[in-house]
C-alpha cells in the first residue's frame, strides 16, 4: 500500500510540474486555430464574391468577439448578414498593433486593426468605396499574450502571421 501511494505521489508531482505547460500549449493552440478559422472566413468571403459578382466584406466584432461575413448591395452599402462565428474562449482581437513591428506589407503609419475587410466583385480587397486597399489587418491575442495577425494583400493572398517574442518579428506560417 506505502508503493502505492509514493507512486501516486510521484505522478502527481509531475503532473504539477506539467500542467502550466499542457495549459499554455492549450491557449496557443486556440489562437492559431482562430487565426487560420479567421484566414479561411476570408478566403470563403473572397470567392463568394467572385461567384455571386457581389461585393462582400467580413466584419469583427471586437467587443462580440465574432466575425461575420456579410453581401453588399454594389455601392458597397446594405450588409446582408449570411454567416456569424465567435472566437474561442480566451481569444480577442485587438484594435491595434501590440508591437511596433508589422507583419508582411502592412505599413509602418497603419496604426489600427481593420474593422471590415472588403472584397469587390473580383476577389480583390477594397476599401468602403471600392478603391483598392493593401493594408488589411487583423489582430488576435490570447490570455498568455501570445500575438497572431491575418493580412490580405493587394492580390488578394491570405497570410498568417505569429510573432515571435525572443527575435521581436512577425513569422508568417
Amino acid at each position: 500500500m506505502l508503493e502505492i501511494l509514493v507512486v501516486i505521489a510521484i505522478i502527481g508531482i509531475i503532473a504539477a510540474f506539467a500542467l502550466p505547460s499542457a495549459l499554455t500549449f492549450v491557449k496557443g493552440y486556440r489562437l492559431h486555430a482562430d487565426a487560420s478559422a479567421i484566414a479561411a472566413q476570408l478566403n470563403v468571403t473572397r470567392f463568394r464574391s467572385t461567384s455571386q459578382y457581389k461585393p462582400y466584406r467580413l466584419s469583427f466584432d471586437v467587443s462580440a468577439s465574432s466575425t461575420a461575413r456579410q453581401r453588399l448591395a454594389t455601392n458597397y452599402a446594405s450588409p446582408q448578414t449570411e454567416e456569424t462565428q465567435f472566437l474561442q474562449r480566451g481569444i480577442r482581437f485587438l484594435a491595434t498593433c501590440p508591437v511596433s513591428a508589422k507583419p508582411g506589407s502592412i505599413g509602418s503609419s497603419v496604426t489600427a486593426a481593420s474593422s471590415a475587410i472588403y472584397f469587390n466583385t473580383r476577389g480583390l480587397p477594397v476599401d468602403s468605396t471600392g478603391t483598392t486597399y493593401n493594408n488589411n489587418v487583423i489582430y488576435l491575442a490570447n490570455d498568455n499574450d501570445l500575438y497572431d495577425a491575418v493580412t490580405v494583400s493587394l492580390g488578394g493572398k491570405v497570410t498568417i502571421w505569429n510573432y515571435n517574442q525572443t527575435t521581436s518579428a512577425w513569422v508568417s506560417r
